[in-house]
Formats: structure tokens, sequence, C-alpha cells
């Protein structure tokens, strides 16, 4: 493998040990969201941690006041995600992607992506060289650009 496929590599195991080590200090209850109203008419978005008898307030969101509802002020949207991509679901994501760096990283030789010349894509005829897409297409989702390349 060339030196530019192992420093992928190895970016991609550090932005992964990064992003568990981030879900492993937070906390570890199921997230969930909450509309908790105001005394003065408006309400928040909520993300709570746990169930009802043991509910541990993660993040306030100010959605609106006094003013008519504004789309722009909405935060239940990030409510939503936040709760979405609690650390339970972040640690999933990252065996997951561990398990795939496994199978296509360095040892990626029957790859069905790969033509005798290094990896090809059908589509774009975009030449790959000898670094797996599916380890470039990962190491993108994790913020690795074509300047790092």
């Amino acid at each position: 493998m060339t030196a530019q496929g192992e420093d992928i590599l190895a970016w991609l195991e550090t932005a992964i040990t990064e992003r568990e080590d981030a879900a492993r200090r937070a906390t570890q209850k199921p997230w969930r969201t909450h509309d908790t109203h105001l005394d003065l008419g408006g309400h928040t978005a909520t993300v709570l941690a746990g169930k009802r008898n043991d509910t541990e307030l993660l993040a306030w969101l100010p959605t609106m006041t006094h003013q008519y509802w504004d789309e722009a002020r909405n935060a239940w949207n990030n409510a939503e995600h936040i709760a979405a991509n609690d650390p339970a679901s972040v640690l999933r994501r990252c065996v997951a992607d561990r398990k795939l760096l496994e199978l296509h990283g360095d040892r990626c030789h029957s790859c069905p992506a790969k033509s005798a010349t290094g990896y090809l894509d059908e589509w774009t005829q975009f030449d790959y060289g000898d670094l797996c897409p599916v380890v470039l297409l990962l190491a993108e989702g994790y913020g690795w650009t074509e300047g790092e390349r």
C-alpha cells in the first residue's frame, strides 16, 4: 500500500476513535426530545436522557417566545437530530465503520470495485489508484477532504 493509503487508514482510525471517545464521555442513557411550556406562552425543545423517573436535561433549545411561529426559529429539528445521535447509536456506527475498514482496508484485494489497474468507478471512470473507494467514502463521512489526499 502507498503512503497515501497508509495515511488515510491512520487518519480514519483516529477519526473513528475520536468519535467513539466523545460518545463514551456523553450521558449513557436513551436520549429523547421533550416540549417544555414556558410561563409566558412560549415553549422550548429540550433533549433529555433517561426515562420518566431518571430524566436528565442534556440540551435546552429555545424555539419561540411571544412571537408568531417562525420556522427559522424552530429548534425541534435540531433537538430531534441531537436525540437521534445519542451515544449508543454513535458507538454502533463506529463498530460498523471499523468492520468496513477491516474488510476494505489495506487487505482489500478482491473488492468488486477493483480492476486490473486499481480501483475504477464504473460510472465516472474515476481512477482511485490503489485506494479502495469504500475506504475513501468512509473517510469522506468523517470529514476527509480532497486536499488531504
